[in-house]
């Protein structure tokens, strides 16, 4: 069913009666793409227009009308965008949940690809330059996304010259305080990882900047360069050490990258909010080179957990940048390594197995909807 229009405020959300929908009368090849934390991802045809989309199903058990129809209204009225995921004005229920529908990334997630291996310099600035202009644009509406991450970032094209944000199922307004929930604790910035598990804490712009600081750093390495931003991580008290001057020892993991990124390292990765940079600072930064080509090679002390494709890689893992293809089964990647073809097919494949299920199954799923 049809609800609500693009002229409606960003921020009145009206809840309306859905329109109860059997799945499997209206769409086929309804396949499973991913679960959130209280929603699953199905890819489907509609059977009327013979579109490839995407059903968002939200929850009933663990979540609210109110909730879905905020998601439903911000993802809708910021889809205008070129880089945020576009969402369709129709939404319904099922016995199960609450559904509205997307467009379908052909590339998948960004999730998918990194775990292959780290991008190239050129394609992890062509991400941040689309994913910070969806940034700039969720801000001017007083939101906050609040969930940047490898899930949320969607690929339609393997040169990553078309990249879309989406997933707005944590996105408020700014200033709102909230309490500290189950937010992905490698991407948290310090004042929501120290918030204690009650306390509150308030909505700002440059929690989601923190966010973009640490998806550069993933999409460079492969690796989180801590576990959680807070002082009981030794890896996040090197950074402050280094951070306050107390140290001129930079942290190993930042020790590939030039002058210019470490700045903009320092400026997004502030743990002081009132001196944190913005996401629109990070344009200042793209022309820069990013990777230290003097670098021959590097010692970087991460942990397995530390890795995106976790528990993969070993520990002390050594990094060494040439110019030969990774393979994909590999278990360690050079920073800034061309991923030559074989990476390449090896990801599609994975992705087309990921999305083929026999027609027994596609029925069945559609059903548990």
């Amino acid at each position: 069913m049809a609800v609500g229009g693009r002229k409606e405020s960003f921020h009145k959300i009206q809840p309306t009666d859905l329109t109860r929908v059997e799945v499997d009368c209206n769409y086929s090849n309804v396949t499973l793409l991913g679960k959130g934390r209280s929603s699953k991802i199905y890819s489907a045809k509609d059977e009327k227009t013979e579109t490839e989309l995407v059903l968002k199903c939200i929850d009933k058990e663990t979540s609210n009308k109110m909730d879905f129809f905020r998601e439903f209204h911000y993802t809708y009225h910021l889809s205008p965008h070129p880089n945020i995921v576009k969402s369709y004005n129709v939404a319904f229920d099922t016995v199960k949940s609450y559904v509205f529908v997307q467009e379908l990334a052909s590339e998948g997630d960004l999730s998918h690809i990194v775990k292959m291996g780290c991008l190239e310099e050129d394609e992890v600035k062509r991400v941040v330059e689309q994913i910070s202009s969806a940034l700039e644009f969720v801000h001017s509406k007083e939101l906050v996304h609040r969930d940047i991450c490898l899930e949320n970032i969607f690929v339609y094209d393997k040169d990553f010259k078309k990249v879309k944000l989406g997933d707005f199922g944590l996105t408020k307004q700014i200033g709102t305080l909230v309490k500290k929930g189950n937010q992905r604790i490698h991407w948290s910035a310090p004042e929501v990882c120290q918030a204690l598990a009650k306390e509150g804490y308030h909505i700002s712009p440059i929690q989601d900047a923190w966010q973009l600081g640490i998806l550069i750093f993933v999409c460079l390495t492969g690796f989180f360069p801590w576990s959680c931003a807070d002082i009981t991580d030794y890896r996040f008290n090197e950074w402050i050490a280094w951070h306050k001057r107390k140290t001129n020892k930079l942290p190993r993991g930042f020790r590939a990258f030039t002058p210019r990124l470490i700045r903009l390292f320092r400026r997004l990765l502030d743990p002081k909010t009132d001196m944190r940079y913005g996401v629109k600072e990070v344009r200042k930064y793209l022309s820069d080179p990013w990777i230290a080509k003097t670098k021959e090679s590097i010692e970087v002390p991460f942990d397995e957990e530390l890795s995106v494709h976790s528990p993969l890689n070993k520990r002390n893992t050594k990094l060494i940048r040439h110019s030969s293809t990774r393979s994909a089964s590999s278990t360690c990647y050079a920073m800034g390594l061309k991923r030559g073809s074989s990476a390449r097919s090896s990801a599609s494949s994975l992705r087309a197995v990921a999305l083929k299920r026999n027609n027994s199954t596609r029925s069945a799923i559609g059903k548990g909807i």
